[in-house]
């Protein structure tokens, strides 16, 4: 799944004039939404629980969770980034836009529920 959206970015960030490097963007990207992701199904964990987390830890596990993120997609969607490529590139015109719809639904939702809990559910105690 996280192969077609690196996909899907790629060729985005591809139209780019100023992008010298959409393949290592796309991959940066990707690994930034995946954290998002857990760092929002977290704050909606600490709602219902109210767990005490001190900021000390909360930085370190927030740059932790991130880095590993980024460790994984390298391996599994940059340096494949060419075998992701041939295969996403021969799927027919109606594969192709449900993959751009999945993508942008993706990322919309990301960004939207991440907006959402940190509103109103996550509560500011620094």
């Amino acid at each position: 799944m996280f192969s077609e959206l690196y996909f899907w970015l790629y060729e985005y960030l591809k139209k780019v004039k100023t992008n010298e490097n959409p393949g290592f963007n796309a991959f940066i990207g990707i690994s930034f939404f995946q954290g998002i992701n857990i760092l929002t199904i977290g704050g909606i964990v600490n709602y219902f629980f109210a767990i005490d987390i001190p900021r000390n830890t909360a930085i370190f596990s927030g740059i932790f969770i991130y880095v590993s993120i980024t460790a994984v997609n390298f391996f599994s969607l940059f340096r494949r980034r060419n075998k992701i490529t041939e295969k996403f590139v021969k799927v027919s015109a109606e594969r192709q836009s449900i993959g751009k719809l999945y993508f942008w639904l993706y990322v919309l939702a990301t960004m939207a529920l991440a907006v959402y809990v940190l509103t109103n559910l996550v509560t500011p105690k620094y």
